[in-house]
């Protein structure tokens, strides 16, 4: 369990992916070293087959891959997984294994094949094509260099069929390869909409698509928390119901886009004037709320002020001369009572500021002490 943690353990889910795909590899390469050992050792393959030589090497290139994937120096590169210059190693030992393969050559290209399906997962068409044909000239060469050495060895008819076999199979291969490297796309192109659009559904329930705000609805499930907490002891809480005064009359002069255009700077100005732990909230068309827990009066009195003098001072585009005020009514929240009851009382100071001229701010009454 340790060890998995060393190696795999990372805060980024992609490198953890990409040292995962590398221990696949490692682990096919161990395998493929047993197999060659034991070919060796009955003569199957050539006793002279430099298997620790190759297999030795091969170790310890992937080991540096090891290295530069988990150090995340690979992720500089275009390629982060490292996958084609493992393939490419790959090839380069298979090649070696056929040289040495005698009788089994023809069963062993098949080698090639396992090495290609590592890029399956990570590389395109394009790249699917580059490695194959690779492989395609690495063995070419082979048979090359094979034929200058010892002609009189060589069978050509066997020669050309091995070549053909290897052609065909990458062939096929890459079709295949191409076909489920374009269904993962498709795949993941479909996983990144589904996110996007759940995103955008989990936004649409909690913030109101024009101001960015929370809509009422979460305002009250805010409210309702803030509530039990002061009913069992916690700090005071206090709520303020916001009205823009003359709102009408802005939407009926200039019109809707107007309107939104201060809805919009509304919530710009009190998110610059409140605290992080203050629940700003669009309550609905020119009205606003704001549920102030952990604070006194007097702290939330002075939040208000500066924000009302803030607001008024924004300057419009649509009309350099507009001034936008604002009328307030700000409630403290006695113990068990309702959050109806709650926000009624700061609804009747917003009324009661309005009343007296607007742009101003209303204490409400204290509720009447029935509640036990």
């Amino acid at each position: 369990m340790s060890t998995e943690f060393f190696l795999f353990a990372d805060h980024r889910p992609e490198r953890a992916l990409r040292l995962r795909r590398l221990m696949m590899a490692i682990y096919s390469y161990a395998l493929m070293w047993l197999g060659t050992w034991l070919g060796a050792e009955l003569s199957i393959l050539d006793p002279r087959t430099p298997h620790l030589l190759i297999f030795g090497t091969l170790c310890a290139l992937n080991g540096l891959f090891f290295i530069a994937i988990r150090t995340g120096f690979s992720e500089r590169f275009h390629d982060p997984s490292l996958t084609m210059v493992q393939m490419l190693a790959g090839i380069v030992v298979i090649t070696l294994l056929l040289h040495h393969a005698r009788e089994l050559r023809g069963a062993m290209l098949s080698l090639y094949l396992m090495m290609m399906t590592f890029g399956v997962f990570s590389l395109n068409r394009r790249q699917q094509v580059l490695m194959a044909a690779t492989a395609q000239v690495a063995f070419t060469g082979l048979l090359i260099y094979e034929w200058l050495r010892t002609p009189l060895q060589q069978i050509l008819t066997l020669s050309l069929s091995q070549w053909s076999i290897l052609l065909l199979i990458l062939c096929w291969f890459v079709f295949m390869g191409g076909y489920i490297h374009n269904l993962q796309q498709q795949f993941r192109a479909q996983r990144v909409s589904l996110r996007q659009a759940h995103d955008r559904l989990a936004r649409i329930a909690v913030r109101d698509e024009l101001t960015g705000l929370f809509n009422r609805r979460h305002f009250l499930e805010r409210l309702d928390e803030e509530l039990m907490r002061h009913d069992r002891g916690g700090p005071p809480v206090h709520l303020a119901l916001i009205d823009l005064d003359h709102f009408k009359r802005i939407n009926d002069n200039y019109g809707h886009r107007a309107g939104d255009q201060v809805l919009q700077r509304f919530a710009t100005v009190a998110g610059q004037c409140l605290r992080r732990s203050d629940v700003l909230a669009r309550y609905g068309g020119e009205e606003f709320v704001i549920l102030f827990p952990q604070a006194d009066y007097a702290d939330c009195e002075a939040a208000i002020t500066r924000l009302r003098e803030r607001f008024a001072a924004e300057p419009y585009r649509f009309d350099t001369g507009l001034r936008v005020t604002l009328s307030c009514g700000l409630a403290g929240h006695q113990r068990q009572e309702s959050a109806a009851t709650f926000i009624d009382r700061a609804d009747k100071a917003l009324y009661q500021a309005k009343a007296g001229g607007r742009n101003t701010l209303r204490r409400a009454t204290p509720a009447p002490d029935h509640f036990g």
